[in-house]
């Protein structure tokens, strides 16, 4: 769990100091593109954030979560 926290704290941080950074899909998931989602690295997680209409974080996952297997 700590790590987690620790991770959701970078990437806020990341998120509030350049919105417009990110990239429209995590590298190992290309499949997981969302329209207005943007994807950022933090730690051993990968965050999904949206920038309209506010700002805000909404996936997170684990970078070894076998995202494909799971969709």
């Amino acid at each position: 769990m700590r790590n987690l926290l620790i991770a959701m704290r970078e990437a806020s941080a990341e998120i509030e100091g350049n919105p417009s950074a990110g990239l429209p899909a995590p590298r190992p998931y290309p499949d997981v593109v969302r329209p207005g989602v943007l994807w950022v690295k933090a730690g051993r997680y990968w965050v999904g954030f949206r920038r309209r209409p506010r700002l805000g974080i909404v996936d997170i996952f684990y970078d070894e979560a076998d995202i494909p297997n799971r969709l």
